[in-house]
């Protein structure tokens, strides 16, 4: 009896004990647990794991340290642990890491590998609603609403974009040399055939002996010339599927816009412009060329890098645009960062995040490390690099395309100003795509989608940059990709389209 009497004792008392430490410690992501205030004296710090591609920089733990002291000075009891994860083994470890339950906070998303809906939709991140209600009240003022319309899923904000730069600035232009514009006595082309008269004259007198220097080539629609079509603004979603500012949707191999493009593409394919073994040529050879300066003109908007003016001293870039149209934005980001399934206490990344954009001081030591030791301030949005490895590359630096803000990211002091401005910008006359808000949920396709998306690469790159002649491939193109499920993807899109502006209405 005693025994018994005993044992009931010590079950009390430990039953107490547990609902104290569960009170001091425990608890969930709802509960007053962890909300990072500095209250609350002896708490253990909530960690922020942040999951980030690459190599970690040279001098991490230098930076990592700041940040921590900064954080615990402004009252936040967090303890940021970035983790980065080689680009080789990227979505291997990730994948592991969700499936298995390993506990991190934060992940970096690139939209044109594994986007947020994949993720969200196999559970691996969270919707952030209510996160962002308690805990992000300067994260979310940064940023403008439809930039956050377009980071919800099924209605709910379900990741934080990463607005580092206003994509009204990163369409509809290309990039080319104007001092080699100057040189050959020519004015900047305002037509599709100016620009490749003006390629084809930049090649012939190119300022090298290595006169073989093509078009850079991406991967997405030729939207430089889509300012020239009559049907202009539209959008072009995964290379697949176009939809128009009226809604219509339809797939986009199968336009007159399409074929356009090709049409183009094959005419400077055949005066030499694009490079003849484009297609198995590897990336990071293409990437070099481009980073030497060696390019005829490059869709978008690009900046002189330190190797082209140790190359070409005089060298002078410009963007240029082949008609006076209104700036147009076909999507809002291609970059976010998602709060982890896994994580006990989802609300620290909320809070990390809110301390980094509540301040010029704190995004920048995020972003460029300790100040007057890794970088010196130049000015507004511009930074020298003060600590550099062997390589002549910043000892610490986390990109602004990881975690950024358009209006906060610096620059090198040497930044031609005309792309300062609009890479720190908003555009507040753009006109944004009807499909800005909505994000298309593969799940009902997934085969389909996937099969389409590896047949691109097979069958319409070929014919989308002008290797193979318009006539002689797209019948087969057009077949296999039929055949690989785009019918079904298309309609799909459209089905999920057409539900989602009727309950905008």
């Amino acid at each position: 009896m005693k025994k018994r009497k005993a044992l009931a004792m010590w079950l009390a008392a430990m039953f107490i004990i547990s609902v104290i430490a569960g009170c001091s410690g425990g608890g969930d992501a709802g509960g007053e647990k962890g909300s990072a205030t500095g209250e609350g004296g002896g708490e253990k710090k909530l960690p922020v794991r942040y999951l980030l591609p690459g190599t970690a920089p040279q001098d991490l733990d230098t930076a990592v340290k700041a940040i921590n002291e900064k954080l615990e000075a402004d009252g936040l009891n967090l303890t940021y642990e970035p983790t980065y994860i080689a680009w080789d083994v990227w979505d291997q470890k990730t994948n592991l890491m969700m499936s298995t339950g390993e506990e991190f906070e934060l992940i970096a998303i690139m939209h044109d590998t594994k986007g947020p809906t994949v993720l969200a939709g196999t559970g691996g991140i969270i919707p952030i609603d209510d996160l962002l209600n308690q805990y992000g009240s300067e994260l979310k003022a940064s940023m403008p609403d439809w930039i956050w319309e377009s980071a919800k899923i099924d209605g709910k904000i379900t990741y934080v974009p990463n607005f580092w730069a206003d994509t009204a600035y990163n369409d509809g232009m290309f990039t080319i040399r104007t001092d080699l514009l100057e040189a050959n006595g020519l004015t900047p082309p305002k037509s599709p055939e100016e620009l490749l008269d003006a390629a084809e004259t930049l090649q012939k007198n190119w300022p090298q002996d290595n006169k073989n220097v093509y078009i850079k080539m991406l991967e997405e629609p030729a939207y430089f010339l889509h300012t020239t079509y009559d049907t202009y603004p539209f959008t072009v979603a995964d290379n697949m599927i176009y939809i128009d500012q009226q809604g219509n949707v339809k797939s986009w191999l199968e336009t007159e816009e399409f074929k356009k493009d090709v049409q183009y593409m094959n005419e400077a394919y055949a005066r030499g412009l694009i490079m003849s073994d484009l297609l198995t040529t590897p990336t990071e050879v293409i990437n070099q060329e481009e980073l030497a300066g060696r390019y005829l003109y490059r869709p978008g908007d690009v900046g002189l890098s330190d190797a082209i003016l140790q190359t070409f001293p005089d060298a002078k870039l410009d963007i240029y645009y082949l008609a006076d149209q209104p700036k147009f934005r076909s999507y809002a980001i291609r970059n976010s960062n998602g709060v982890s399934a896994t994580s006990p206490h989802p609300e620290a990344a909320i809070q990390f995040l809110n301390w980094v954009y509540s301040s010029q001081e704190n995004m920048d030591l995020v972003q460029s490390g300790v100040k007057d030791v890794h970088w010196k301030d130049t000015g507004k949005n511009t930074k020298d690099y003060l600590a550099k490895n062997e390589n002549g590359s910043p000892t610490y630096e986390l990109p602004y395309w990881l975690l950024g803000h358009v209006e906060m990211n610096r620059y090198p002091t040497n930044t031609d100003p005309a792309r300062l401005e609009r890479r720190t910008t908003i555009a507040d006359d753009a006109v944004n795509s009807i499909t800005i808000g909505f994000t298309f949920d593969p799940t009902n396709v997934a085969s389909q989608y996937a099969n389409c998306i590896a047949e691109l690469k097979t069958s319409v790159y070929p014919v989308m940059h002008g290797v193979v002649k318009y006539e002689d491939g797209y019948d087969k193109m057009l077949a296999s990709m039929k055949a690989a499920g785009l019918d079904e993807v298309v309609t799909e899109y459209k089905r999920q389209f057409d539900e989602w502006r009727a309950g905008q209405q």
